[in-house]
């Protein structure tokens, strides 16, 4: 893995890539940075600037998806993925090594962005723990978003492609929230709710094993947990599909710790969502390897 992470680190720094994000994430952060808190004299970066949802668009939708763009489809494009895919690593070695590459890049920019918070330190008082959960909802978050973008990339063999489905993930992700309040609440709609999820777990299992009496064990395993669960907690229910969205929020989640509420859920939930898309991305390449 470490080999796959130093090549792919070497990669970033010997083409464009890494300083065209680092550039775009570094002027983007300070313009905002320039016109709301030194404008205003604001004295708290992460409530001004890190929460600020335009700031989220740009960095995290439009400039982000750069680091994950190219991860695998690049290779597949020029296919010098047969030369990776039959290399002596294991594949979630090569995924994890990309992944942590990518992540990488974006650290430094994290780090080089830690000056406009001292710089408020320095003329100011810096509110020191929100400072921190800030930073620590950046990390957790572009984690998950970096995720996705590997995720997307492992299934594409164009790098622009696996770019805008990252941007508009990202965008989904960022007017999750939003989107919520135009969906019907009651019993009947939760019903359909959890059986479509039920159902595209069932189609999981299916395409996974190709097994069809697998797949229709792990639905009605699924509708009995939801049948379950209306016996336990009826008046949940009767709100289970906004109960459930609200839950699934990962911006929601991000404001937490922008707060500096740390919620061990809300922290373990990111890391969930980034070990399920980087699980995914492992199937996927596996089962290119074996083809």
């Amino acid at each position: 893995m470490l080999a796959i992470y130093k090549r792919e680190l070497k990669s970033f720094f010997s083409t464009p890539q890494a300083y065209v994000f680092l550039a775009l994430f570094v002027c983007i952060t300070g313009i905002f940075f320039t016109i709301i808190d030194l404008a205003y004299g604001y004295n708290d970066f992460v409530n001004y600037v890190l929460s600020n949802s335009f700031y989220l668009i740009f960095t995290y939708a439009i400039v982000l998806p750069i680091l994950t763009m190219r991860l695998f489809a690049e290779e597949k494009k020029s296919r010098t993925d047969q030369l990776l895919l039959t290399a002596p690593v294991r594949v979630w070695e090569i995924v994890l090594g990309k992944y942590l590459a990518s992540l990488t890049v974006y650290m430094v920019g994290l780090v080089i962005i830690t000056i406009f918070p001292i710089i408020i330190g320095f003329y100011g008082d810096l509110p020191i723990s929100n400072t921190i959960g800030g930073y620590a909802g950046m990390i957790l978050f572009a984690m998950a978003m970096l995720a996705f973008g590997t995720m997307i990339s492992s299934m594409t063999a164009e790098p622009i492609i696996a770019m805008i489905i990252s941007a508009f993930w990202g965008l989904f992700v960022l007017f999750f929230n939003n989107l919520i309040v135009f969906i019907p609440d009651g019993i009947v709609v939760t019903f359909i709710f959890f059986a479509i999820i039920a159902a595209l777990i069932a189609f999981m299992f299916w395409y996974d094993t190709g097994k069809v009496w697998i797949s229709i064990v792990a639905f009605l395993v699924c509708a009995g947990i939801i049948v379950a669960i209306y016996f336990l907690n009826k008046d949940w229910f009767a709100y289970g599909v906004t109960n459930s969205l609200n839950w699934l929020s990962l911006e929601k989640r991000y404001e937490e710790l922008i707060n500096g509420i740390f919620n061990l859920s809300s922290i373990v939930y990111m890391m969930s969502v980034t070990a399920i898309c980087l699980l995914i991305s492992s199937q996927v390449i596996e089962r290119r390897r074996w083809k």
